[in-house]
Formats: structure tokens, C-alpha cells, sequence
């Protein structure tokens, strides 16, 4: 029997491919991609939050975010909440060198939604999130 889930799974790589791809072009590896797009969306952030949102260990985001600061692309400071915490930040030439990749990327994606379907788009990704959720459950009580 096919099993649906190893063509998820090549898709699914197939459309990180698409961003790596995009990341090599500007001399970025994925990750460090994902760690300057989400601090140049969401402003200073704490390593734990971009762990977080792209599921990569902490001590990966604190090693990506210091090779970045060599790059001049991002800084370090303490988190003015919470004293033991750190924060990372784009500095003025990161933010040159993120904003306009943020927005070519943001308008493509754009473009891919409405090609592809507002409604059906919303419906993939309900549907996707059900399918998480689903396949969360079952592997951790397999019974």
C-alpha cells in the first residue's frame, strides 16, 4: 500500500528547496534565512521565540544569530524584561539587507495565494494543521 506521507514528505522538502535555493542566492544558508526574516517581521526577538516558530534548538538560532552579528547583519542585547534573557536585533545594515528580501519574498508568496486560491489556499492549510495535529497524536500514542 502507497503510503501518502512519503509524498508529503518529498513536497514538503521540495518546497523548502524552493527557499534554500532562494537564501544560497543571497549567501544564506535556510535557517539563517528563517532567523533574519523572523527578526526583520517581528522585531527584536529572544532566541526561545525563533526556536519556537521555526522548531530549531536554541543553541542553533544563538549560533546562526553569531555568525550573522560577524556579517554585521545582526546584535545581541540584553533583554531589558527579563535580565538573564537576550535579544537579537537587526543592526542598519541588516536591515538594509533583510527588508527587501523580506518583501520580494512576501510578494511572491502573495502572488503564489492568489494564483493558487485564496479559498483554496485557506482550506490547504486547515486542512494541513488537522493533518499535524492528527499525525502528532499518532505517533506519540501508537498503540
Amino acid at each position: 500500500m502507497e503510503n501518502k506521507f512519503d509524498q508529503f514528505a518529498t513536497l514538503s522538502a521540495q518546497i523548502s528547496h524552493i527557499y534554500a535555493s532562494l537564501a544560497s542566492q543571497y549567501g544564506l544558508t535556510l535557517n539563517e534565512l528563517h532567523v533574519l526574516y523572523y527578526i526583520g517581521s517581528n522585531g527584536p526577538s529572544s532566541p526561545s521565540e525563533i526556536s519556537k516558530r521555526w522548531s530549531l534548538p536554541k543553541q542553533t538560532i544563538t549560533s546562526i544569530g553569531n555568525k550573522l552579528a560577524k556579517k554585521d547583519y545582526l546584535y545581541f542585547s540584553t533583554d531589558p524584561i527579563d535580565k538573564r534573557s537576550k535579544q537579537i536585533s537587526l543592526t542598519d545594515s541588516g536591515e538594509k539587507f533583510v527588508r527587501p528580501l523580506i518583501e520580494s519574498i512576501t510578494q511572491s508568496e502573495l502572488k503564489t495565494s492568489r494564483e493558487f486560491g485564496e479559498e483554496k489556499f485557506a482550506s490547504l492549510l486547515k486542512q494541513l494543521s488537522q493533518l499535524q495535529n492528527l499525525l502528532a497524536h499518532n505517533l506519540n500514542h501508537k498503540s
